[in-house]
């Protein structure tokens, strides 16, 4: 078999056009993958939310059994609850009061690519108004 210059200097820059696509294809892939999970800390978080005011507006405000309902949804969406900033307003509330829930994550950014763009956290909030369903007795 024989091989001229022209083969190798072909097969060279064949080489050096893969190093460069792949490095690009393997930024894309990691950013890809990474904001698959921001995405899906972000609907946790967002169903945490909505079950907290869910709960709250059954039981008639920000009760024990609001933040315990809050907790688990984060532990089921693979969030720590204690990196969750929770807020649950009014603490009583009645039949028709409007209930907040607010909830404030810093997601800890995982690739390296992303850092120098989004930073070492991604703030990811969830709000979510409820209207109060409890009926009083006098």
């Amino acid at each position: 078999m024989r091989r001229n210059r022209r083969g190798t200097r072909e097969a060279g820059a064949v080489t050096v056009e893969f190093i460069l696509t792949a490095g690009l294809l393997f930024v894309i892939l990691f950013s890809t993958v990474e904001f698959a999970f921001i995405a899906s800390a972000k609907l946790a978080l967002v169903g945490a939310a909505r079950e907290g005011a869910r709960r709250a507006a059954v039981e008639g405000g920000a009760t024990p059994g609001v933040y315990a309902c809050i907790r688990e949804y984060l532990e089921l969406g693979n969030i720590d609850p204690e990196a969750v900033t929770v807020s649950v307003s009014p603490k009583q509330a009645s039949y028709g009061t409007t209930i907040r829930v607010h909830l404030i994550y810093e997601y800890p950014v995982m690739s390296a690519v992303l850092r120098p763009i989004i930073g070492d956290t991604l703030t990811l909030t969830a709000r979510v108004l409820s209207r109060g369903e409890k009926v009083r007795r006098r």
